[in-house]
């Protein structure tokens, strides 16, 4: 009797008459639920290498986009350094100026003696040098003569 029933049910299976228009208002339903049903469908099977493909998209274009941030920090660094470096060329080339002037003036006699009497304290023979304190002379203090 089981062989009977299991060939009952194939054969009512297999020649359903189906209604088109009753089979459409189940399918839209299904849609408006969100239910999905399984189906043999191979569109349906290949979603999941799809999103797998997603993540590896997304993944890659993060990756991309922090070198790109990447290179452009270091660009911003480097134009950064560059205007600082050509200040402190522009500062040396004073300097070099100032030096080479001076450069020309060591060798006259004139400056060599004004450098005599600056750094050195020097004096010619019939000279006298009074030397001023800028500090005020304190009331109390002792008087040396």
């Amino acid at each position: 009797m089981a062989k009977k029933g299991s060939r009952l049910r194939e054969f009512e299976k297999n020649n359903r008459v189906l209604d088109i228009t009753n089979t459409q208002q189940e399918r839209q339903k299904k849609k408006s639920t969100g239910k999905k049903v399984k189906t043999g469908n191979p569109s349906e099977q290949g979603k999941k290498p799809l999103n797998l493909v997603k993540l590896v998209g997304i993944g890659v274009s993060l990756v991309f986009v922090m070198v790109v941030a990447i290179s452009i920090k270091n660009i911003y660094d480097l134009k950064v350094r560059e205007s600082a470096l050509l200040d402190k060329h522009q500062e040396l080339l004073k300097i070099e100026e100032t030096l080479k002037l001076e450069l020309e003036n060591v060798n006259s006699d004139a400056y060599i003696e004004e450098q005599a009497r600056k750094e050195l304290k020097l004096i010619k023979g019939n000279e006298l040098i009074f030397h001023f304190s800028d500090e005020p002379m304190k009331k109390d203090s002792k008087k040396d003569d």
